[in-house]
């Protein structure tokens, strides 16, 4: 099974051409997320402060299995530029074990990063399944929240300035915020299921996000510079966990 990928940047498209491909975006994101309205997915794509759109899409032949859209906005922090990634990702069911849409979206992350290499990039998703988390958090030691370490006040600062997203965000510990999280087509046998493990990450998840089967979801944000990109490309190369 051979997985083709591509990689087109929404925002640079002329507008026909803007409308055309956001209905096949559309209609491989319904598949995913079935309860999610148009206008979520409209003004995610159309932020004003996004400065660029990478749309990822994988296909097996010519049909598409999977795509991760990845707005790239470029904020102000302290009266300083920061770029802040945001992911909005899904693969079909029986493709979900090859890590596909975080592979691809480091290389996307490592361009920008030498591209505008004086400006801060971050990455931050809200989180509502436990493997999902797990497979984050398992591969660098600075995503956060996490098990076992304080998160950083310029880590917490972003985390805090994009509560701006949310509709409702909930504190439930230091660093630890719970907003609404975009529901994925999963049946609730399926749900059940991930509660069933003893992982370090799964734990700390659950502890707390253990209403995530109602779409709730864990507000996560690491810092990406060349030390945790480096970091995650090495563990995803070699299958190796950090806790």
């Amino acid at each position: 099974m051979k997985i083709r990928e591509t990689i087109i940047d929404f925002a640079t498209l002329p507008a026909q051409q803007k409308h055309d491909f956001f209905q096949q975006m559309l209609e491989f994101d319904q598949l995913i997320f079935p309860f999610a309205p148009v206008e979520q997915l409209y003004q995610y794509v159309h932020d004003p402060e996004a400065v660029s759109v990478p749309v990822i899409q994988y296909f097996v032949g010519e049909r598409l299995i999977g795509q991760n859209i990845m707005p790239i906005l470029k904020l102000q922090l302290q009266d300083k530029p920061i770029f802040v990634v945001t992911s909005r990702a899904g693969v079909l069911e029986q493709y979900r074990r090859s890590n596909l849409t975080l592979k691809t979206a480091i290389r996307v992350a490592l361009r920008y990063r030498l591209r505008y290499p004086a400006i801060p990039l971050w990455f931050v998703t809200t989180l509502m399944q436990p493997k999902v988390y797990t497979l984050f958090a398992s591969r660098s030691r600075y995503f956060y929240p996490r098990k076992g370490y304080t998160m950083p006040t310029a880590h917490q600062s972003v985390l805090e300035l994009m509560h701006r997203y949310k509709s409702q965000v909930d504190k439930r510990g230091q660093g630890i915020y719970v907003a609404p999280a975009l529901m994925p087509k999963v049946t609730p046998d399926q749900l059940i299921r991930l509660r069933k493990r003893s992982d370090v990450h799964y734990q700390f998840f659950m502890q707390h996000v253990p209403d995530y089967f109602d779409g709730k979801g864990l507000m996560c944000v690491c810092r990406l510079d060349f030390k945790t990109i480096s970091e995650t490309i090495m563990n995803l190369a070699f299958g190796k966990s950090v806790h």
